[in-house]
Order: C-alpha cells, then sequence, then structure tokens
C-alpha cells in the first residue's frame, strides 16, 4: 500500500508533502526554490523542537559542504514568502546560539480529506522529446517538436501550459513524472522520444497523469523523413492531447491551434536548428543560428518566425558578444519590423522590435508601444513580460517593473534567466537584499548561468561585500573569458578593495582589445569611475553615447554611478537621453 500523502496545515497555509507544494491562502502555490521548501519541510515536520543549524545542514544539503549563510538566506526567503514583516516571527523563530524553531501550530491530515489546490483548470508540462536515436546532431528535432506543440496547445483557453524554459530544465534528468509535475505545478505531462533510422523517423508520445502515472494517450509515429508530413503528426499530437482533456474547440480556436508559421518543412527545419543552436548563447551558436534562419528565409521569404529568430539573433550578438551596436543594432530592428510586415498578430516579433529600440536607440516610448502590443496578443509570455520589465526597470519605474517579473517568474518558474532578471530589477530599485536572496536562488536552478553571477558581483558591490564581487566576477569571467562586461566588474570591485594594478591591468586590456573588436566604452567607464577617475569615467560615457553604446541604457538606474549624478555632464548625458522627467 502506498504511504499517506500528508498535508499540515499552519496559518493560512498548507504544506503538501506529497506535492512538494506551499499553498498559500488564495489556494495557489507559493514559489519556493527546492532547498528553500525542503528546509520548511523539514522544521514543519519537527514543529515545536529547536533545530540547529549544523542538523538542518546536513538535511538540507546532506554530504555536501556549504556555507551557514546559505541556511541564512533559505530562512530570510520563508519568512518573506510567508509575509512575515522584518522582525517578525509567526512562524519561525530564532532561537540565538542555537538554531531555529517553527511556532505556529500545525495540523496534520491525509491529502484526501485535507483542502488542496482545487483542479480549476487543466495544466500540462510538455517535455522536449528524447533523441534516442546515436546522432546527437538530431537534439534539435526533439526540443523543436515540444516548442511547436507548446505553442499550439498555449493558444488554448481551457488549457494553462508550462513555459519552455521550465519544462525543457529537465531535459537530459532521470527526474519522475510526479516530482516534474509539482515543481511546475501541472497535472499533465507529455513526453515522447524520437528515433531516426537511415530514411525512416519513429515518434512516440505519451500523455501522463500526474496523479497516478497513468497513461491517459499514447501513440507511435513512423514517417519517411523526406515526406512533408511532419506537421501533421505534430497536429496529431496536438489534437490527441485536447481529445484526452475533452475539450470542445470551436472552429475558429482549431484553425488558430493547427495554423503553421510556414507550410515549408525544410524552412521549418532550419528555423528550429536556428533557435536550437541560438539558445547555447555562445559565439558559435548565435553564427550557426543566423546562417540557419538566413537558410529558412530563403526557402521561404515569409516565414515571420524566421525573421523573430534573426532579430533576436542580432540583438544577443550586440548585448553579449561586444558586437559594434552600429553594425547589429539596425540588423536587429530590420529583422523585426520584416516579422511585423509579414504577420502583425504576431506577438513574439512586436517583442523583439521593442527590446531593440530599447537597447540601440533608446526608444522609450516607441519601444513600450510595441511591448503593449505584444503582451496584447500573447499575455501570458514570460519572455515578452521579463523584458518590458527590463524597459520599466531601466526607466525608474519599479514597481511596474517588479510586477511585471514576478509574474514572469510565476509563470515560468525554474528560469534562472527570470529569477537573475528579477534580482537586478530589485538591485536598481534599491532593493539590495531582496536581489541577493533572489540571485541566488537563480545560481541554485542554474549555477553555470554566467548572468547570474554577474549580476550577484553587482549586487554585492551596492551592498559593501567587495571580496564576494571578486569571487562571482571571477566565476561569470570564467564561464566567458572575453566577456567585458565579467572583465568590468571584477575590475571595479578590484579598484574599490585597493588593488588598484589588478584593476589597472584590467582597463588596459580592455584598451588594448579595443584595437581589434568593439568594446564597451560604457564598460571601460565604470572601471575609470571605479579607480576614482570621474572626469575620464565621464569622456568614455559621452563616447558611448557617440557609439549608440546600448549598455547607456541604464545611466538612470546604475549604482556605480552614484557619485558621478550630480555632475553637470552627466546630467546632460541624461538629457539627451530623454532619461529625466
Amino acid at each position: 500500500m502506498a504511504p499517506t500523502r500528508l498535508v499540515y496545515g499552519f496559518g493560512d497555509f498548507r504544506l503538501d508533502a506529497g506535492k512538494r507544494l506551499l499553498i498559500g491562502s488564495d489556494r495557489k502555490p507559493v514559489p519556493l526554490t527546492p532547498k528553500a521548501y525542503e528546509t520548511l519541510a523539514y522544521l514543519v515536520e519537527h514543529t515545536g523542537s529547536v533545530i540547529s543549524k549544523d542538523e538542518l545542514i546536513q538535511a538540507i544539503w546532506p554530504g555536501t559542504a556549504v556555507e551557514e549563510n546559505n541556511l541564512t538566506q533559505n530562512i530570510s526567503l520563508l519568512r518573506r514568502a510567508m509575509g512575515e514583516e522584518r522582525g517578525e516571527h509567526r512562524f519561525i523563530a530564532t532561537i540565538p546560539g542555537r538554531g531555529y524553531q517553527f511556532i505556529a501550530p500545525v495540523s496534520i491530515a491525509p491529502a484526501k480529506v485535507a483542502a488542496s489546490i482545487p483542479d480549476t483548470k487543466a495544466a500540462i508540462a510538455v517535455l522536449p522529446f528524447v533523441n534516442v536515436t546515436c546522432d546527437p546532431a538530431y537534439d534539435y528535432f526533439g526540443d523543436g517538436l515540444a516548442d511547436e506543440i507548446i505553442s499550439a496547445l498555449s493558444k488554448l483557453d481551457g488549457l494553462r501550459v508550462a513555459a519552455r524554459t521550465s519544462a525543457f530544465s529537465f531535459k537530459g534528468k532521470q527526474a519522475d513524472i510526479r516530482e516534474i509535475a509539482d515543481r511546475l505545478v501541472v497535472n499533465l505531462v507529455l513526453e515522447g522520444s524520437v528515433r531516426k533510422s537511415a530514411n525512416r523517423l519513429r515518434i512516440n508520445a505519451q500523455l501522463v497523469n500526474a496523479a497516478d502515472g497513468c497513461h491517459l494517450w499514447s501513440e507511435r509515429y513512423d514517417r519517411e523523413i523526406e515526406m512533408h508530413d511532419i506537421f501533421d503528426v505534430q497536429d496529431e499530437i496536438t489534437l490527441a492531447v485536447v481529445d484526452a482533456l475533452k475539450m470542445k474547440l470551436a472552429q475558429a480556436e482549431r484553425s488558430a491551434v493547427l495554423k503553421h508559421a510556414t507550410s515549408n518543412i525544410q524552412a521549418r527545419e532550419m528555423c528550429v536548428k536556428g533557435r536550437f543552436h541560438v539558445s547555447r548563447m555562445t559565439r558559435d551558436g548565435i553564427e550557426t543560428g543566423i546562417s540557419y534562419f538566413e537558410r529558412a528565409l530563403a526557402e521561404d521569404p515569409s516565414y515571420a518566425l524566421a525573421q523573430v529568430g534573426l532579430a533576436h539573433a542580432y540583438r544577443m550578438y550586440g548585448l553579449t558578444l561586444e558586437m559594434s551596436p552600429l553594425e547589429v543594432g539596425p540588423r536587429a530592428k530590420a529583422a523585426a519590423l520584416k516579422a511585423i510586415q509579414l504577420d502583425d498578430t504576431l506577438g513574439e516579433a512586436h517583442a523583439v522590435l521593442a527590446f531593440s529600440l530599447f537597447w540601440y536607440e533608446w526608444a522609450w516610448d516607441i519601444s513600450r508601444k510595441h511591448f503593449e502590443r505584444a503582451l496584447q496578443l500573447d499575455p501570458n509570455n514570460a519572455y515578452t513580460l521579463w523584458m518590458f520589465a527590463h524597459l520599466s526597470s531601466n526607466l525608474g519605474r519599479h514597481d511596474e517593473a517588479l510586477a511585471a517579473i514576478a509574474r514572469a517568474r510565476e509563470l515560468d518558474p525554474l528560469s534562472g534567466l527570470i529569477h537573475a532578471m528579477e534580482g537586478q530589477f530589485l538591485l536598481h530599485a534599491g532593493r539590495t537584499d531582496d536581489a541577493i536572496h533572489r540571485l541566488r536562488e537563480s545560481l541554485e536552478l542554474d549555477s553555470k548561468s554566467r548572468v547570474a553571477h554577474l549580476f550577484t558581483a553587482n549586487a554585492y558591490i551596492a551592498k559593501g561585500l567587495l571580496e564576494e564581487a571578486v569571487g562571482e566576477a571571477s566565476a561569470a569571467r570564467s564561464l566567458s573569458p572575453s566577456n567585458i562586461q565579467a572583465i568590468t566588474v571584477e575590475a571595479y570591485a578590484f579598484a574599490k578593495l585597493g588593488r588598484t594594478a589588478q584593476a589597472h591591468n584590467a582597463l588596459a586590456e580592455c584598451l588594448q582589445t579595443r584595437n581589434h573588436r568593439y568594446v564597451s566604452p560604457y564598460c571601460i567607464a565604470l572601471i575609470c569611475n571605479g579607480l576614482d577617475r570621474p572626469e575620464e569615467a565621464l569622456a568614455w560615457l559621452e563616447r558611448a553615447f557617440d557609439e549608440r553604446d546600448p549598455w547607456l541604457a541604464f545611466l538612470k538606474v546604475e549604482p556605480k554611478c552614484n557619485n558621478l549624478r550630480p555632475h553637470a555632464r552627466y546630467i546632460r548625458l541624461l538629457n539627451r537621453l530623454r532619461l529625466l522627467p
């Protein structure tokens, strides 16, 4: 007999031990990282007992050497998640010199009689189809098939679909269906595999009820690779899910779900490959992705999604690989405008245009209009929401930014990038401690995220934890040795620590690198400012304006520039950027 699943009740909350969920008073899951949940569960299960810090650390991180600070941050996160104000201990009490104690009264009931989340709406996660072919070059196909099905199912009003990033976070991992469902807060999981043999392709797919692991539907498809019916397989799987859920589709809704961005199978394949490579966020990946998008457009010049992919690739070139904004900015904008010309109803096209206008032209108002259009067309797109939040944050509209990024995190709870972006927005809103908490959660989700390490270093600098900042900046640099942002943040922290020789060496490295490739003048300005050379810093910021350096978009909110704000030259720059009221 299966063990009884228990639900613990305390205050307005319910802790479902089987589903690994904390449920709030609104009967919705409270977002928690896995380690934060495990900390809470251990304390609740030992209600009334004082648990030492050592015992908690061993229970939550068995066999792993971790700092006590990790536990402290988990406790702080839990207190905020349960609505405790600073100094208020309604649930978790700190026992000085001893540890922690869960002090709220707790009721315990079997899940079958305890209050839990009502299944008011079906929710599904579509996992990347596993490539069981010996050729790893075929990975893109399984990812692309899942991507297309996610896009199709997302058009259904009666179905909530887990965001791609969160669903794909389980790729290559051995995870139980129930664990996946609990982490993504879904009750259905669609999984499958693809196998290529000679000129034949076999696709297996199954829809699983996460509660009991039973298959609601499964099917096998055998096709010749040369045949142009891969779209048919995708449509059959989509409609099979709809049938299994007993959903009735009006003709207009059915047409929308089965609408394909292109009817050209070769163009679709090239676009899928392009997105697969660009998602790696490496120079080689982006270059390869661009070549695939261009080949897709050669096959079908009316393919709007390929133009969107091209726009994103050029945008990333300028923001992560130090390509000249005067070169890549116009290319990103042109591709986005072409995508809108081809399909004005494509939310992704408006979003990437808005982001390009924001970064490369500082056209704040026009950017905002396109973000609003994108969210009108696709209000539950987590990617669009975090990009819109970025615009709001950089303009100093912090409440709006934090509301948008919180919604993005709710839609895509396992996205390390979204957690990292929220950390950055919290930092720019002046909430440094909250920023550090969120960024640590981001690193827990993705310890190899260059962005998360970089943003954490920035938060540590703002907090005055300069040695810790050097460590995080160094981690970011080790993940991308030539990245100028990582070099910049590390150098700034060195300068503030008094290790000026290392800061000067980094500055010389950046200046030398400018002789053979683009290096952001904004980054050089930050190093100069860290070295207490404000006039040089202002001169480099003015050069950044002349070169259309996209990083000037941070000028209103960058904490490292606080000392420069009274300078007339800095104020003039803010006016030229239209960043002052």
